[in-house]
């Protein structure tokens, strides 16, 4: 594509040297740059794209777009508008020629139950002979090849060029996770959704955002993404929900679209009827989690909405694997339970520990922390949560990043009351903490692993390192069943 139509109608200024420049890649990355690239100069919140500008010059940089002046070199455009992130999202849509135009696709926004939502719904397509692509937490999915991810809904560029692929590899549907930091820096600015579904809103990420309403108000932008025929759909099973015109819901109330009733859940199974049109569907999965009833009925509910009869998408769900690390059991044969769990924010551990307390024949033991350079005031909400629920709680280090894990830990122990029936123990290693838990373990109890869930490693300072709690966990089973 020449340099002319990928900038066509923005403010830019081409000169007429560039104009008719064939633009051979588009990039934010200087390494990237290969001969005939648009390098796009990005100002982050770790480094500044400008500083690499002569870098990507040298390595044949067709083109250079900046948000100022930086020198008299032919190849530099200059951005008017000083928001070089917000035009990547409108020339990565050109470049990669729009590919959600021809995909059905679905975008999945809320606090906690996106990744789990994501999987049931790929799963209820894919037995419908709807082959589809995933992007998301724990991994993105194109053309039935997995593919890792680095964060849960990727850059802008990234976004089209790998909708394009699925297109290209006979992907007929994308489902997306799209976190509130993907809304609020432009990510998805020009994908378009046939359907965008909001699970819940709980306290996360206030670090990035100010407040909750702006947290919210972040989130409720992807419904302004929709196409022309595309559908809104709300949980309202959570409180904190946002009023969307014509969006269809699904809950518990009897007002919902789409009903939720008869709830059951024990040790390995849940079951509820989904409700709609004055029809009432059973619904079971051989999966824990009473929570996991509400991620199944947003998946269901979409479903529903692109024309799957919800009977036949209901019973799609009786063989679902489950999500790794979401309420994931590690068992090597003990008389107690242990399970690993995303749960980070203080809503999702109180719904797994909630859990885990209906469970229990004995007690619960609980092993979290809290990541480091991320909201700090939910720390303390967790301890408290964790000490009014578990029995033994083990306060430990999650992702500490530059922070110290002491001075983490203490954040969440300035929630706990001194008058608590639960047993505190402060063990900074993740390692020891948990086998401390799993040795500590007796029949009937629960043990819950929260915060990292399926990650397979820690971040300590800038170094990432292998770690993954299902290892740990399985390890310290071995040495106390020996």
């Amino acid at each position: 594509m020449i340099l002319s139509d990928l900038l066509k109608n923005t403010r830019i200024h081409v000169p007429e040297k560039l104009a008719m420049v064939e633009i051979t890649s588009v990039e934010e990355d200087s390494r990237q740059i290969v001969p005939g690239s648009l390098f796009v100069a990005i100002k982050g919140f770790e480094t500044d794209g400008h500083i690499y500008i002569q870098q990507a010059l040298d390595k044949g940089a067709a083109a250079v777009l900046t948000e100022q002046q930086v020198s008299d070199d032919v190849r530099i455009c200059v951005n008017p508008d000083h928001n070089n992130r917000g035009i990547l999202s409108l020339i990565a849509a050109r470049f990669y020629d729009y590919p959600w135009d021809e995909l059905v696709t679905v975008g999945i926004t809320g606090t906690n139950g996106k990744t789990s939502t994501a999987r049931m719904l790929h799963w209820i397509f894919e037995k419908h002979d709807m082959q589809n692509g995933i992007m998301g937490t724990i991994g993105h999915l194109i053309g039935g090849e997995n593919i890792k991810a680095n964060m849960t809904t990727p850059g802008a560029l990234d976004t089209a060029r790998m909708m394009r692929e699925m297109v290209q590899k006979g992907d007929r549907c994308c489902i997306m996770e799209v976190s509130s930091h993907a809304l609020s820096l432009n990510r998805v600015e020009n994908v378009r959704f046939d359907v965008a579904l909001f699970t819940n809103i709980s306290q996360d990420h206030l670090d990035f955002h100010q407040s909750m309403e702006e947290y919210l108000n972040c989130k409720k932008h992807l419904f302004d993404l929709l196409k022309s025929n595309g559908s809104s759909i709300i949980g309202t099973y959570s409180a904190g929900y946002p009023s969307i015109d014509c969006a269809v819901t699904f809950g518990i109330r009897e007002s919902d679209t789409y009903r939720i009733s008869s709830i059951s859940g024990e040790l390995g199974m849940i079951s509820f009827l989904f409700q709609t049109d004055g029809t009432s569907i059973p619904v079971e999965m051989s999966i824990p989690g009473k929570f996991n009833i509400f991620n199944a009925a947003g998946a269901l509910a979409t479903a529903v909405e692109l024309g799957i009869d919800p009977a036949s998408a209901s019973r799609s769900l009786r063989d679902f694997p489950g999500v790794p690390g979401r309420f994931q059991p590690v068992s090597l044969g003990q008389d107690f339970l242990v399970a690993v769990d995303y749960a980070h924010t203080p809503d999702a551990l109180e719904r797994i520990l909630q859990q885990a307390s209906e469970l229990t024949e004995n007690r619960v033991i609980a092993v979290f922390g809290a990541g480091g350079d991320r909201d700090s005031s939910k720390r303390p909400i967790m301890g408290h949560i964790a000490e009014s629920i578990a029995d033994i709680a083990i306060i430990t280090s999650d992702n500490p990043r530059t922070e110290a894990p002491d001075s983490i830990i203490s954040d969440i122990t300035a929630g706990l009351s001194s008058e608590s029936r639960c047993q505190i123990i402060v063990e900074p290693d993740r390692r020891t903490a948990i086998r401390s838990a799993i040795r500590t373990a007796d029949t009937g109890d629960v043990v819950i692993i929260a915060g990292k869930g399926h990650e397979d490693y820690q971040i300590l300072g800038k170094n990432r390192i292998h770690f993954d709690d299902r290892e740990e966990a399985a390890a310290a089973l071995r040495e106390v069943l020996k």
